[in-house]
């Protein structure tokens, strides 16, 4: 990611994980869609658990082949109907556990945004939504972009009018605002920045103005942005859930914190919910993106004993 924030975030590299099923083809069409408008290179990656498999020893010896078929059949299907036309794309069969590989990949590929479908608790859907997916957000270091089994599906064009900033107002959400900020300078869109409080508090009013100067400052006049600032009553997620539904929201965006839960309780639990449950994609950004994001491009491919296949 860029070291300043006043030029936002750049996009050079896009991964989208994939198991084949129709929630990842899901997400690689909002990944196509999104390569293309940035001109990034899209990796598509398939992880090949081979633990899962070890009951059946004589079928651990085809997830090569089969994956190779399936990356055929595939890149197929996308030439032909000239999906990936002007993209610059790489396909990646890995084998490992799920956490570690995408840990090493999205450091060592300088993946700036990694894109996930996902349909309830089984399939792809385990990077977010099983007892993995909770330890998503610890371990990637980029921006995460779910697109959950109640979205919507990819618009042939980026068009974003409206953006739900869902905040805790904690200093560690403050790392999502160039990511907020984007769609407001790109395409115009309004912005909604929801607070949501367990119970009256005096304090939430001045940390949001305080949130309001930063995005303010951030913005840097580049565009006279459309905000709207709301402190609301009530359980977090579902009051989240709501406003986004409520208000026809075309993304939701929370900032996060590696080694702290989204609106206090359970680890990420109330953040699990909103990707799990939300109508339009959610884009969850770490704290820790700004950091790492610098190192991106530096860093040579580590192997770690994986077996590590780029299909042409």
């Amino acid at each position: 990611m860029t070291d300043d924030l006043h030029s936002g975030p750049v996009i050079r590299n896009i991964a989208v994980a994939t198991d084949f099923c129709p929630w990842s083809e899901r997400a690689l069409q909002h990944a196509l869609v999104l390569a293309r408008h940035f001109g990034a290179v899209l990796h598509i990656l398939h992880v090949v658990c081979r633990a899962e498999f070890s009951f059946v020893p004589e079928f651990m010896v085809k997830l090569d082949e089969l994956a190779e078929r399936d990356f055929d059949d595939l890149i197929g299907r996308l030439n032909a109907s000239h999906s990936l036309a002007n993209i610059e794309h790489h396909c990646w069969n890995i084998d490992g556990e799920i956490s570690g590989v995408i840990e090493d990949f999205v450091r060592d590929h300088g993946i700036d945004l990694m894109i996930l479908g996902t349909r309830g608790r089984t399939g792809i859907s385990r990077f977010l939504l099983g007892s993995i997916g909770q330890e998503m957000f610890h371990f990637v270091s980029c921006p995460v972009l779910t697109i959950g089994p109640l979205s919507l599906g990819a618009a042939r064009q980026i068009e974003l009018k409206k953006v739900l900033f869902a905040t805790d107002l904690s200093p560690e959400s403050a790392a999502a605002i160039p990511y907020v900020l984007m769609p407001a300078t790109t395409w115009n869109a309004e912005i909604d920045v929801l607070h949501v409080c367990s119970s009256a508090n005096c304090q939430c009013q001045s940390r949001m103005r305080e949130l309001r100067c930063r995005m303010e400052d951030l913005a840097n006049g580049e565009a006279p942005l459309v905000v709207r600032y709301h402190v609301l009553q009530g359980p977090p997620s579902p009051t989240v859930l709501n406003f986004a539904m409520q208000e026809k929201e075309d993304l939701v965006v929370l900032g996060l914190e590696n080694h702290r839960s989204l609106y206090g309780g359970p680890s990420f639990s109330h953040a699990y919910e909103i990707v799990r449950q939300a109508r339009c994609p959610v884009l969850s950004v770490s704290s820790a993106s700004s950091a790492n994001g610098q190192m991106h491009g530096q860093l040579a491919m580590s192997q770690k004993g994986r077996s590590t296949v780029e299909l042409p």
